[in-house]
């Protein structure tokens, strides 16, 4: 009975852990951003990636959005506090996106150039 309890606990850590990977968090930005769900895609991003979503909203990017948007993750790749989530559109079209940690939790990091 011990047992099932720790690997319960176990288990319930894990998928608490896991649901701010990289992978996951851009994820859920992809798939507010293209429903149109603004406010809860910045959720998911830096201050200055949420600013910019206002921004293209501002400007009308709304009717560019996709809510049948649809990709394939490829791969991660983690360095430190940064990270990329590679993925594939359903047109087969590879890209990238790049996540940094702030205060212990990921965030998509849109348009800043180091």
């Amino acid at each position: 009975m011990r047992i099932t309890i720790c690997i319960a606990c176990l288990l319930f850590i894990l998928v608490g852990c896991s649901s701010n990977a990289p992978k996951n968090v851009a994820e859920k930005f992809l798939m507010n951003l293209s429903a149109g769900k603004i406010d809860e895609a910045k959720k998911y991003a830096t201050e200055p990636t949420g600013k910019m979503l206002d921004l293209m909203i501002g400007l009308g990017g709304a009717k560019d959005l996709n809510p049948n948007f649809k990709f394939t993750f490829v791969r991660d790749s983690i360095v430190e506090n940064q990270a990329w989530v590679f993925y594939k559109d359903e047109k087969d079209k590879p890209d990238k996106i790049e996540l940094v940690k702030l205060d212990g939790k990921w965030k998509v990091n849109v348009g800043s150039k180091k």
